[in-house]
């Protein structure tokens, strides 16, 4: 009974130690992104953010779910949109469950709700990163290579505008990246059964 309790004592030591050094790296990298902040920067990242808001998956998710449907791959449009409401459902479930506040001091864009994960980081992944896989997957030209890599880039954008809102900390960004890539490898493994015939898109 004894060794239980040294036990149990010695595990929330670390969790101690390991949530300590978590929120030091956290205003760590807060404060090194604050000293690069620019008007035309803020204004960059306060539009490059929308990409990862819940009107833009609203509206991309919709036109995606409309355009594979019409090239016959309907399963795929299904299957992107289902990918963001679980990455949805999660997010919420999480940001309950952990209940962490928002970073401190001026907010450069509307955001509300808990903190932790962030949902823009886990969502743009999901979302994002499958139609770059597809893209990388299905098609044989150079252009469609480009379109995967800008989609990639976005992903990234969309994390740091998130710390550079002075909306997230780093950890919630890291967090909503590995809670993504979970679901989206989830997604792509689901997929990856039958590979999507490419429709005039020879190089």
């Amino acid at each position: 009974m004894v060794e239980l309790e040294d036990e149990e004592v010695l595990d929330m030591s670390y969790s101690i130690i390991l949530l300590d050094r978590v929120w030091h790296m956290d205003k760590l990298i807060q404060n090194r992104v604050n000293e690069i902040h620019t008007p035309g920067w803020d204004v960059f990242f306060q539009l490059i953010t929308q990409l990862g808001s819940f009107y833009a998956f609203i509206l991309l998710g919709s036109l995606v779910f409309l355009y594979l449907w019409l090239r016959g791959h309907i399963k795929y449009g299904i299957m992107i949109n289902g990918g963001l409401a679980a990455g949805w459902f999660i997010m919420k479930m999480m940001k309950d469950m952990v209940g962490r506040q928002r970073p401190a001091g001026e907010q450069l864009t509307v955001a509300s709700g808990m903190s932790f994960p962030s949902g823009h980081a886990m969502l743009s992944l999901v979302f994002y990163g499958f139609i770059a896989y597809l893209l990388f997957r299905n098609t044989r030209n150079w252009y469609g290579k480009l379109a995967g890599y800008i989609l990639m880039m976005i992903i990234v954008l969309i994390g740091f505008s998130r710390i550079y809102l002075n909306v997230h900390y780093a950890s919630d960004v890291a967090a909503g990246f590995f809670l993504g890539s979970v679901l989206l490898l989830l997604m792509i493994k689901l997929s990856a059964k039958k590979a999507l015939p490419d429709k005039g898109n020879e190089a």
